[in-house]
């Protein structure tokens, strides 16, 4: 509410403004004018197109732009939209400055509503500067597992004023760039699981280790998404309760922690089962 106060304070200076313009002297000098009018708005046009062929070109290397990363894609948009306003603006101050229009008295009286109408979206700009620096520091990337404000999730947009996260539940997040101070990225560089496995008999523990090593010893071969040979660890203590087991760690590759967990866990199951060692949950 206050905002809106705040906005709404700035418009009787601008409406001053436009009741000291002579507007039939602008009517004669639009009919006197006309050619030129037409001339500068064929020439804008020009620059207008000339310049965006230029950034499409600039950010257009191999792939197209629509193939491209969620970044690129963004940053290309936020370029493409400060040049269309920057020829707009200068377009209509050329039109109006031709027409005889007091341009300068017009932007003093526009001022004051600026002002206030900046006061009003300072968390907009919040928003899009940080999302810009987000973006171009390459913080994030739609897919990534990450963690912010202490929601785990995935991320399924980037944009200039909200990132969407989906929690792991299938919850949508929107969070807007602003309020954004720490991010915790799960999905750059290598990640480490852990396993812990209880076993039921203490003097087992030993041949279950050694069963282990064994069998993954050659799982790093059946996929690309384990970075090293998990190591098998015996005995352990639990941290938590105390108990006495196995620990199982592996290397993986970013974003795929959850799978590959499962699969090592299903063959360590599988292999003890086989050889009859009892696990406790």
């Amino acid at each position: 509410m206050k905002n809106m106060l705040t906005i709404a304070a700035g418009f009787p200076s601008l409406k001053s403004s436009f009741t000291h313009i002579d507007w039939e002297k602008i009517g004669v000098a639009f009919m006197e004018h006309f050619f030129q009018l037409v001339l500068i708005t064929i020439i804008f046009w020009i620059i207008n197109r000339i310049g965006k062929h230029i950034i499409r070109n600039s950010f257009q290397h191999h792939d197209p732009i629509e193939k491209q990363s969620a970044r690129s894609q963004t940053v290309y948009a936020v370029v493409k939209n400060i040049f269309k306003y920057s020829v707009l603006f200068f377009y209509v101050y050329t039109i109006l400055s031709n027409l005889g229009v007091p341009v300068g008295t017009l932007l003093a009286g526009a001022g004051i509503l600026s002002v206030a109408i900046g006061l009003g979206t300072q968390g907009i700009v919040s928003d899009v500067i940080n999302g810009l620096t987000i973006l171009i520091e390459g913080q994030l990337r739609v897919g990534d597992s990450v963690t912010i404000q202490s929601i785990d999730g995935t991320v399924v947009s980037i944009g200039l004023r909200t990132i969407e996260l989906q929690a792991l539940d299938g919850t949508l997040h929107y969070l807007p760039n602003r309020s954004i101070s720490t991010i915790s990225n799960h999905s750059r560089g290598s990640q480490t699981i852990s396993i812990f496995l209880r076993i039921s008999d203490p003097f087992e523990i030993d041949r279950a280790k050694d069963l282990l090593r064994d069998q993954l010893a050659s799982i790093k071969q059946d996929t690309d998404k384990i970075k090293a040979t998990p190591i098998v660890l015996a005995p352990v203590v639990e941290k938590t309760y105390g108990y006495l087991g196995v620990q199982i760690s592996a290397k993986v590759k970013a974003g795929y922690q959850t799978p590959m967990k499962t699969m090592i866990l299903d063959r360590c199951l599988r292999t003890l089962a086989q050889e009859q060692i009892k696990i406790q949950n």
